[in-house]
């Protein structure tokens, strides 16, 4: 794995989601007073819809990565 590719991996699957869950986690209880058990229901879900759609992503371009090696 490049460096390069190690960036993007820390990045799509550790910054986005962490600063999500923060900023989600703060707008919904504390801006809009919705009840923690709902916030954290809906940002799980959201997160792990998210992991899915990125990992898949993430697949794809280590086969990218792979065929240009070969």
């Amino acid at each position: 794995m490049t460096q390069k590719l190690k960036y993007v991996f820390l990045g799509y699957f550790l910054y986005f989601p962490c600063s999500f869950l923060i900023i989600y986690m703060i707008w919904m209880a504390i801006v809009k007073s919705v009840q923690w058990t709902e916030v954290i229901s809906n940002c799980t879900s959201i997160i792990g819809i998210y992991y899915l759609i990125a990992s898949v992503w993430f697949v794809f371009l280590l086969q990218k990565q792979t065929k240009h090696r070969t």
